[in-house]
């Protein structure tokens, strides 16, 4: 028997709110592949879903995006600003969380 699938999702969420989303992934029967990553200017953990679904299931999948991949402010030390007293550098907040979501098309599917 082969599963209908006619779109792919590449995923990109940070790697503290990664757990509650694969466990609701699973739990739903979502087919999915993980890829861990680490970048950008504070090194913060990501993780690249590749995500496999019917369309239909759209809406239940942004539904667990939403839910588990939420933003959420931090403060970090600064890099790059002069140092103040003591030579702490300066803390800023930073936006952190959310999803960055790319869906495209399927035009074939097989597991081999």
């Amino acid at each position: 028997m082969s599963t209908m699938l006619d779109r792919l999702v590449i995923l990109t969420v940070s790697g503290l709110q990664f757990d509650a989303l694969v466990k609701h992934l699973a739990a739903e029967k979502f087919t999915f592949t993980v890829i861990n990553t680490t970048g950008g200017m504070i090194q913060e953990t990501e993780v690249c879903l590749l995500i496999g679904f019917h369309s239909e299931r759209l809406p239940v999948l942004l539904e667990m995006i939403r839910k588990d991949c939420h933003l959420y402010h931090q403060y970090l030390p600064s890099q790059g600003i002069m140092q103040g007293e003591k030579g702490i550098p300066p803390m800023v907040e930073v936006e952190l969380g959310g999803a960055r979501f790319y869906m495209m098309n399927v035009e074939r599917y097989e597991q081999l």
